[in-house]
């Protein structure tokens, strides 16, 4: 129209260009399919995992630049851009990238995408391969010392005593919990009560643990990932894979309920309760309340309560919500201690409060130990094994000094004495254990 024929010819080509860069991606887009990639997976925090993908070339990308894309969160590190090898339409193509977290959580990795563009750079085209997969980042399980329970071995009585005089007219009947064997049903109790009963005549020694972990958003300090929380997190994690390892039955206890396990062998349930941890998100402040409530209607013969700041008042229903006999151990985190930078300052009030809960929970038979931020995990469970090597017996009810002990032996840790007091040897032939990444 302007007679400009040089000009008009040069439009032309650009056009034409453009439209051919256009279906160059678009053909390069479709050019792959996802055959199969990584499923739901399950990390330790600190340890990389692979996240495998196997794509299948359909056709050739004939003037186009082909890659895959996997979309990441970035406490996993960011997405990930992987290149396509050439193929021959029909075969497949193994693609691989890592993704690490420091922090334990639940995240989404996916959907992957192909993304193609011409070799001009003047059209992209992008099309989306499978769906998301979930990734269960666990909280980070450290190798603790070895814990002697002594003469407070359960309801049923002490190792020691239980092993000489069993026999297997000593059998319990209970009700079947999924998990049991089936060759253990007793079937006249079943015909009788109308439901399925089992013979419970496990060892003294391995009963079953119930542990309390204090969720409540309140009685924890400090920002994200360094804050008293995920080290409650980290310490229950680490005592729960402890004490599966020594033959208990572990169960989670939280916000009020007890975890519901639906796995039919301890391993699998183990690496259960670790995923509820994972995922656990900070509960209201009735949380401590509900769960010392759900507490009074467990079996277990072996308690351990990680708590973060709490005082007397928060510790009594402990005592009376205890099963009879049952051993009880209570890790208590100096919060404060967690605020801020780390040093927390002085409170004494929060300190009063703190020693007091401890000292109400020793006098009634528990093993303490104070937690303060910077401590490892190992070192605060090492001083609650030794509080029980260092513990001396409480006086009887009625006598001067304090109140009675609960049932089944009461020990008040030794303070400073116990501190002194050096760790009990490991008993002979007990296996030292797997090391701490080997999650079960």
């Amino acid at each position: 129209m302007l007679g400009q024929g040089d000009l008009f010819s040069l439009g032309v080509l650009l056009l034409v260009l453009v439209a051919l860069g256009a279906v160059a991606a678009h053909r390069g887009a479709g050019s792959l399919d996802l055959e199969s990639r990584s499923r739901d997976l399950v990390v330790e925090a600190g340890s990389p995992a692979p996240v495998r993908l196997t794509v299948v070339v359909r056709r050739r990308a004939h003037a186009a630049r082909v890659v895959v894309e996997d979309a990441a969160p970035v406490l996993l590190g960011g997405g990930a851009r992987l290149g396509v090898p050439p193929r021959e339409p029909g075969r497949t193509a193994s693609l691989e990238h890592v993704v690490t977290s420091e922090v334990r959580g639940s995240f989404r990795l996916g959907p992957a995408a192909v993304r193609s563009g011409d070799l001009f750079g003047l059209a992209r085209s992008r099309r989306r391969l499978g769906g998301a997969v979930a990734i269960d980042v666990l909280p980070r399980v450290h190798r603790l010392a070895e814990l002697t329970l002594g003469d407070v071995g359960g309801s049923r009585g002490s190792s020691a005593s239980a092993a000489s005089t069993s026999s297997p007219d000593d059998a319990s009947i209970r009700e079947y919990r999924v998990g049991d064997d089936l060759r253990r049903v007793h079937w006249r109790s079943t015909a009788r009560r109308g439901t399925v009963m089992v013979r419970s005549d496990e060892h003294p020694g391995h009963p079953d643990a119930v542990l309390l972990l204090d969720d409540r958003a309140g009685a924890h300090r400090g920002p994200g990932p360094a804050s008293s929380l995920e080290h409650a997190i980290s310490t229950a994690a680490s005592a729960a894979v402890h004490l599966h390892r020594r033959g208990h039955r572990v169960r989670l206890l939280h916000a009020g309920a007890l975890d519901r396990v639906r796995e039919a062998d301890e391993a699998s349930a183990v690496r259960h309760l670790l995923r509820s941890l994972a995922r656990l998100r900070p509960a209201r402040e009735d949380s401590l309340a509900r769960s010392v409530r759900a507490l009074g209607r467990s079996e277990s013969t072996l308690l351990v309560a990680v708590l973060g700041d709490v005082d007397e008042r928060d510790v009594q229903p402990l005592l009376s919500a205890r099963p009879l006999g049952a051993p009880a151990l209570a890790v208590l985190l100096r919060t404060r201690t967690w605020a801020g930078t780390g040093s927390g300052g002085t409170d004494p009030d929060a300190d009063r409060r703190l020693d007091r809960a401890r000292l109400v929970l020793a006098r009634a038979g528990w093993r303490t130990a104070v937690a303060e931020a910077g401590e490892p995990v190992p070192v605060v469970w090492e001083r609650l094994a030794r509080s029980g090597a260092g513990a001396r017996r409480a006086p009887a009810p009625g006598a001067a000094g304090g109140p009675g002990p609960a049932a089944g032996g009461a020990t008040i840790e030794g303070g400073s004495d116990a501190a002194r007091t050096p760790p009990s040897p490991r008993p002979a032939g007990r296996p030292a254990g797997r090391p701490p990444s080997e999650v079960p």
